[in-house]
């Protein structure tokens, strides 16, 4: 009986290692480079959206030729949801934060909207 409980403790170890390495491996879906098309009611705006993993921590910023081609650093970036990311950034042209989420729309495609009212479409590139 002691050399059973002792192989059952063993086995928990592992398993319990095993589960820990995954999640360690598991990287957010939506690293990398995005092009995303925003539709307003001023017309469609096309950026750059990329995605990094810096120490532990995801980083994001946009470019657009729309927006004068700087990096415009997103904040607030939120990645509980394996599915989704949302952040904000400053949008100097309007003069304020905009927010924005997508959502995972198969490996290489994204959908969502900005200030929750204007579609968002994404395609990795």
């Amino acid at each position: 009986m002691k050399k059973f409980a002792f192989m059952f403790v063993c086995l928990l170890a592992m398993l319990s290692f095993t589960n820990n390495a995954q999640a360690q491996d598991k990287k957010n879906p939506f690293i990398g480079t995005w092009t995303l098309m925003a539709s307003t009611p001023i017309g469609d705006t096309e950026m750059d959206f990329v995605v990094e993993e810096k120490e532990g921590k995801i980083t994001a910023y946009l470019t657009s030729e729309a927006m004068g081609d700087e990096k415009i650093e997103c904040e607030d970036i939120n990645t509980e949801k394996a599915d989704e990311i949302s952040f904000t950034f400053f949008a100097a042209q309007a003069g304020m934060n905009i927010d924005m989420y997508l959502t995972l729309d198969g490996d290489d495609k994204a959908k969502g909207a900005m200030m929750g009212q204007f579609p968002v479409e994404g395609k990795r590139k």
